[in-house]
């Protein structure tokens, strides 16, 4: 009985991991192929920023 409940357990385990797994790169890929967010600037400054903000950062190191 303590075997059956440990290997439902593990089993219950693998099955998390997998759907966490499925879940992180469903989001990768979405954050991967939404589009470029548009930086609005003030028009009362007049001044050239750079656009580094504007790069889209990947999701690195997310599993």
């Amino acid at each position: 009985m303590v075997t059956l409940k440990l290997e439902i357990c593990i089993e219950l385990v693998k099955l998390t991991v997998d759907f966490v797994a499925a879940v992180a790169e469903s989001i990768e890929v979405a954050f991967r192929h939404r589009p470029p967010p548009v930086v609005q600037y003030p028009t009362v400054m007049n001044v050239r920023r750079s656009n580094y903000s504007a790069v889209p950062i990947p999701l690195v190191g997310f599993l």
